[in-house]
């Protein structure tokens, strides 16, 4: 006869090695013993769960690839990100609700999407070839409006968010981002679709970058480049915690 262990399952703590913060799909009802050869349904489940718990949630190679550098014939770095000083900061409430007034926008857009009867009566096409740097440009001197955004395709949203990086190059030394520029950039962002793509999270990254390179060129001690921080700080937020590219974070 095959001797059984007996166990009962207890329900893991935050404190455990495991994935705390995901809900079980399947509960097990605490009388399900723990079997060497699980005969049921349950202790089969019992068992995989805990040896689950003898591994790492994160797993890692340890391996030293230093001794390959002298192979290597291309190495890629990180682009520096700058910080933001202590009173141009924002705090976490502030970065909370600018992604929640973000996602109203984003459902919004979403309805308009699946429903093109909904659509503004203003919205046009917009006709331009995604090399011409100065029809790009023309179109930002415009004011800004969704109806110029809504139903691009992947592929000029990018093209978009590319000028207006490049226009942002011409932001001087203690200044900050435009009006107009600024509701163009998140006029774009509104209309990102997720999934991102590679090529899209580059330019995002890109794009909060740009923005930290404007802002630690601000004037720490003068009482408005806090109103000129908003804006970089903003899309800065969005980039980093709504398209969740979390080492850029303030």
């Amino acid at each position: 006869m095959t001797s059984t262990k007996k166990h009962v399952y207890k329900t893991t703590t935050h404190e455990d090695d495991s994935d705390s913060l995901l809900s079980p799909c399947f509960k097990i009802n605490s009388d399900v013993a723990l079997k060497e050869i699980p005969t049921t349904g349950e202790e089969y489940l019992l068992k995989v769960m805990k040896e689950r718990e003898n591994y790492s949630t994160v797993t890692k190679c340890d391996k030293d690839f230093s001794k390959f550098a002298q192979n290597q014939s291309c190495f890629v770095k990180e682009l520096p990100h700058a910080k933001a000083p202590d009173n141009l900061k924002p705090t976490i409430e502030w970065q909370n609700i600018q992604v929640a007034d973000f996602s109203d926008v984003r459902m919004y857009v979403s309805r308009l999407l699946l429903k093109k009867s909904l659509w503004p009566s203003d919205v046009r096409k917009l006709d331009l070839d995604p090399n011409n740097i100065i029809a790009w440009k023309n179109l930002f001197e415009r004011d800004p409006k969704l109806s110029y955004v809504l139903g691009l395709h992947n592929a000029m949203l990018d093209r978009g968010l590319e000028i207006l990086i490049e226009i942002l190059d011409g932001v001087k030394p203690g200044s900050t981002i435009s009006h107009k520029t600024g509701q163009w950039i998140y006029a774009f962002l509104a209309c990102t679709r997720q999934p991102l793509l590679s090529d899209t999270t580059s330019i995002l990254r890109s794009l909060a970058r740009k923005c930290g390179e404007i802002r630690s060129h601000l004037n720490p001690e003068d009482e408005s480049s806090i109103t000129a921080a908003v804006p970089l700080n903003i899309f800065i937020c969005l980039v980093s915690r709504y398209f969740r590219q979390y080492d850029l974070a303030d």
